[in-house]
């Protein structure tokens, strides 16, 4: 995917409020751009990207814990419970890579973002 392409869906994506940081990342778990600058290592997007295509009960990010609510080949949505630190939403996108957001509890509820970020992804 092409930087400007992805600048296009951050901006999209930030069209609602509540959206902290986005990420995407290739089929290997790689970070391939990062929407600002922000703590994210190769070893936790790897992670990251593993207990989706594995089907982990949940995933780490940024020492938080996210319950897996729903995890299919193309989606993904994990809600922070027990910290209210938001959601980790993704998608895969027409290219092939992972697009993926970490958002507050704000603007909309989970599904509704996992299902926004899906749509974003394949314009």
């Amino acid at each position: 995917m092409e930087e400007q392409r992805f600048n296009d869906l951050v901006k999209a994506l930030n069209e609602y409020e509540g959206v902290e940081e986005v990420f995407l990342l290739n089929s290997q778990g790689e970070i391939v751009f990062k929407s600002r600058d922000f703590p994210l290592s190769t070893e936790e997007s790897k992670s990251i990207l593993g207990a989706w295509k594995t089907n982990e009960p949940a995933l780490v990010y940024q020492n938080y814990r996210f319950a897996i609510l729903k995890n299919d080949d193309i989606q993904l949505a994990a809600k922070n419970i027990s910290a209210g630190k938001g959601n980790i939403i993704g998608s895969i996108t027409k290219e092939g890579s992972y697009l993926l957001a970490h958002t507050r509890d704000e603007g909309m509820i989970l599904l509704e973002w996992s299902i926004f970020i899906n749509k974003v992804a394949w314009s």
